[in-house]
């Protein structure tokens, strides 16, 4: 990791390849507003994202950054998580991880738990819906600037959504497992904010994953009502007050799968 500086960054000098939509990548970009630095978002298209930045990155995820500092030294980084870290080192005001030591063990194990399997359902549930309703997915580039024309990207959206889903591993067993589970992964974020170490001013670390992941559950109509009155949810509106962008319209899939879930999740 860099280290630390407090020089500023010349404008332009941060770019950030990104799939549209992607709740990580809206977490970094979130990040980067609240330390005030200026960046270029170049949008890569999935799953062709894979390779280009495999090749360009040495793995295959978004969000990957790369920047220049005021000195000319050229930097690349990878992930969501450690471009949090390496925008602390940039620009440590305000921080994304406390100074206290607890504090700071409280939020790395909290954006940890975020980082896994957490952000991964999140793929799977959006993927499963666009499978389902695939030109939703042109809501998501809307005013993005796409390396494709609106007829391609039209059609390229079934195809998409179908591979992005079998990657992502959202077969239909899965995803009912997933949204089972939603009434517990939500008591758990309201718990968080019930102990203090999410819900702060300004946000941390933790908050930006937590709040980017619930941002995308509710692009979904089906999924939204779950969350959006529970502290987790208006934790992720205080955050995200306009959507990252997507929608998906409700009844996309079986209502069976949602009863469960929507039996157990109670608005605390």
């Amino acid at each position: 990791m860099p280290q630390s500086r407090t020089a500023i960054l010349r404008p332009m000098s941060i770019k950030v390849y990104y799939v549209p939509g992607s709740h990580p990548c809206n977490a970094v970009f979130k990040a980067l507003d609240l330390k005030g630095l200026p960046y270029k978002k170049i949008v890569v298209i999935p799953p062709a994202h894979r390779l280009q930045m495999t090749v360009m990155f040495g793995g295959r995820t978004v969000p990957a950054m790369k920047y220049v500092d005021d000195e000319g030294r050229a930097e690349k980084v990878q992930t969501s998580c450690a471009i949090m870290r390496t925008l602390d080192s940039i620009k440590p005001d305000p921080p994304l991880y406390p100074t206290d030591a607890e504090e700071r063990r409280r939020v790395l194990a909290a954006e940890k738990w975020a980082d896994g399997d957490f952000q991964s359902l999140g793929r799977r549930l959006i993927w499963s819906h666009l499978k389902r309703s695939p030109q939703a997915m042109l809501s998501f580039a809307a005013g993005e600037r796409v390396p494709l024309p609106a007829f391609m990207q039209k059609i390229a959206a079934g195809p998409v959504s179908t591979i992005q889903s079998r990657l992502n591993r959202a077969d239909d067993d899965q995803v009912r497992a997933d949204l089972a589970s939603l009434p517990g992964l939500l008591d758990q974020i309201d718990a968080y904010i019930a102990d203090g170490v999410i819900g702060g001013d300004p946000p941390n670390a933790a908050d930006l994953q937590i709040a980017a992941s619930l941002d995308l559950w509710m692009t979904m109509d089906d999924i939204r009502p779950l969350v959006e009155h529970r502290p987790a949810g208006k934790l992720a509106r205080r955050i995200f007050p306009a959507s990252g962008g997507g929608h998906v319209s409700g009844g996309v899939l079986p209502a069976e799968w949602l009863a469960a879930a929507r039996a157990e999740s109670k608005p605390l």
